[in-house]
């Protein structure tokens, strides 16, 4: 199992689970686009909703991905304690 700070994939989380984004493998223009919305590098992410789409809250603001944008992001998981 790996450890709390290895990355993983924004898509492989269930609802629920809080997360601090790490890296993104999207094209220029995707990343550009999830800056805009709020989606920084670092900032706190939590799972609403899983699946397709993947629905994150980040800060006030819910934001609904597709899978495949989600499974190009990067998070280190953050424990529960």
């Amino acid at each position: 199992m790996a450890d709390s700070s290895t990355p993983v994939r924004l898509s492989q989380l269930r609802a629920g689970a809080r997360a601090r984004v790490h890296a993104a493998d999207l094209a220029p223009e995707d990343t550009a686009l999830l800056r805009a919305i709020g989606l920084t590098d670092r900032c706190v992410v939590r799972v609403c909703k899983a699946g397709e789409p993947c629905i994150v809250q980040v800060r006030a603001t819910r934001i609904g991905l597709s899978g495949l944008v989600a499974g190009g992001i990067f998070v280190i998981p953050e424990s529960l304690g």
